[in-house]
């Protein structure tokens, strides 16, 4: 934390204030540790926390002149207590935070995150029994421009299907590229589903019954909070704490989770991606809890 300016006189509630742009998975995650905050600060006041789309409306509060603010800077690690102790004791009166908070340590229990994320409204196809849900990460994530968000191999989803007995569905960002042409030829009698609208397809995901993720928060978060019977998670990206140590996405604790180590490879750009697979062929495994918390 940075701090700036002396205790403010007179000031009126806390304020925990947004302070970097972002939006949809990344935007609910920050307001879940808001809200985690606010639990812990009664009178505490959410800035720049607006998502219309789940009904939530926390607009900028302006700055005033006379407020001892506290810059929060480390990208994901945020000192709730000690953000808190500050706050209730008056000591500073607004925080601007400048990361995300992507552990789950910091979030609400799911019970209580399914509510604040609810639109019984939104309609989207249900896949249930052998049917498992394929999200696909692609977008500005194929130039590699961050190690950490990569595209799970084809012949992943291939093992743990067969494994598993399942009916692929593979949707989200099924636009047309070397990898999906890929994906289409592995599996040519899959079920493909084209970008249904953002809400739609966060709906599809967490309305499933079996979910093999693909390293992206969106679909990390749909599948979260669903009621889904299995959820493989690939330790892998952004998702292998041995690699992103700030990050904390292993729900340890829930059975509802099937973890599978694959090799520490970063991402690469689309046109060394299938070669790059393909030398990773077979080098993932099953992992336990003994394995993965010893991390």
């Amino acid at each position: 934390m940075v701090r700036m300016g002396g205790r403010s006189r007179g000031a009126s509630n806390p304020v925990f204030h947004k302070a970097i742009p972002t939006h949809y998975a990344n935007l609910m995650m920050q307001y879940m540790v808001a809200t985690r905050l606010k639990s812990l600060v009664g009178d505490l006041e959410l800035s720049n926390f607006d998502m219309p789309y789940w009904n939530i409306a926390h607009p900028p509060i302006k700055p005033r002149a006379s407020q001892a603010v506290c810059m929060i800077g480390e990208e994901h690690h945020v000192d709730l207590a000690r953000i808190a102790y500050l706050a209730r004791h008056g000591i500073f009166d607004r925080f601007e935070w400048h990361g995300y908070g992507q552990r789950l340590e910091y979030f609400p229990e799911v019970e209580e995150t399914r509510t604040l994320f609810s639109r019984p409204d939104i309609t989207a196809p249900v896949f249930d029994g052998d049917a498992v849900v394929c999200p696909i990460r692609g977008g500005e994530i194929l130039d590699a421009r961050h190690p950490g968000y990569t595209v799970v191999p084809v012949d992943f989803y291939a093992d743990v299907i067969e494994e598993m007995g399942w009916r692929p569905i593979f949707m989200g960002q099924t636009d047309d590229n070397a990898y999906m042409r890929a994906l289409k030829h592995r599996f040519p009698h899959a079920q493909i589903m084209q970008h249904q609208g953002t809400l739609e397809d966060f709906q599809i995901i967490r309305s499933a019954t079996n979910v093999i993720l693909s390293i992206s928060t969106f679909a990390w978060l749909a599948a979260w909070l669903s009621h889904a019977s299995t959820i493989v998670l690939p330790v892998y990206g952004i998702f292998n704490p041995a690699l992103f140590s700030l990050h904390d996405l292993l729900p340890l604790g829930d059975d509802r989770y099937r973890f599978y180590q694959l090799p520490p490879q970063p991402a690469v750009p689309l046109h060394e991606l299938l070669d790059v697979h393909a030398a990773m062929k077979g080098q993932w495994h099953h992992v336990g809890l003994q394995d993965l918390r010893r991390r």
